[in-house]
């Protein structure tokens, strides 16, 4: 695990888009992982700058999206809508190309469906994540431990007072076990809230604890930690920037 502190959450999201411009040139084929949420919105405003400056070319790149609450396909604050409003096609992405969990299909069998598309991808090259106050990682929550896409009803605390209709209630999603992420040959975290502290310090110092699932992912060999200085704030340093844990290297890093 790398773990770089920025100056601001926009020099997270430029870190952020470095890499995946980064692996776009290299295979432009790539299969990524793809996040929804507040901490997103930035880096896919970044991305969107650098397609429309020719910058970055990922019309031949797929991407999967972590997880999908199940909610009415046109309600606002479905992930569709969110993919559709700052990533997809503003990014450069074929929609064609892109794949998400549906709402309205059965949820076992359109669990087994994506799990199918995971796995006829290749897996994921590169998965961007976030990570929720609790420590959830896609919505994979506190005390779970499964490896293959599941449902799950989404806490009121993290739903965020989504409107759910009637019908839809209580609020569930569809998410991305931890075997795919696990599996990615590279994962990228960005956190750039101090309600994320104590998640992040679980992530980069604690052991691995199902309490708080992203912790599950430390051992990946090629995982990069991206964080603003109030999502950083909780964690535990040595004299020269060591965090406490050898197995972590904590750099601070001046933006662009």
């Amino acid at each position: 695990m790398k773990v770089l502190r920025l100056e601001s959450p926009e020099a997270v999201a430029r870190a952020a888009a470095d890499r995946l411009a980064r692996a776009a040139a290299r295979d432009p084929e790539l299969v990524l992982g793809l996040p929804t949420g507040r901490t997103m919105v930035p880096f896919y405003a970044e991305l969107a700058r650098r397609h429309r400056r020719g910058e970055l070319d990922l019309a031949r790149a797929r991407g999967l999206n972590l997880d999908e609450l199940l909610l009415p396909p046109d309600h606002p604050e479905s992930f569709h809508a969110f993919m559709a409003r700052h990533a997809w096609e503003r990014i450069g992405l074929d929609r064609g190309c892109c794949d998400i969990p549906d709402p309205a299909a059965d949820p076992a069998a359109e669990c087994a469906r994506y799990d199918r598309a995971i796995a006829a991808a290749g897996g994921l090259d590169l998965a961007f994540l976030g990570i929720g106050a609790d420590g959830h990682v896609a919505y994979n929550l506190p005390g779970e431990r499964r490896r293959r896409t599941h449902v799950v009803v989404v806490p009121a605390a993290v739903a965020g007072g989504v409107d759910v209709p009637a019908p839809w209630r209580p609020l569930r999603a569809i998410t991305m076990g931890l075997g795919p992420l696990r599996a990615a040959r590279r994962l990228v975290l960005l956190a750039t809230t101090p309600e994320k502290a104590r998640a992040v310090r679980a992530l980069v110092e604690g052991p691995e604890d199902p309490a708080w699932p992203a912790s599950l992912l430390r051992g990946h060999p090629r995982f990069d930690v991206l964080l603003a200085p109030e999502a950083a704030r909780e964690l535990r340093s040595r004299p020269g920037g060591e965090p406490a844990r050898a197995s972590s290297v904590l750099e601070s890093v001046s933006g662009r």
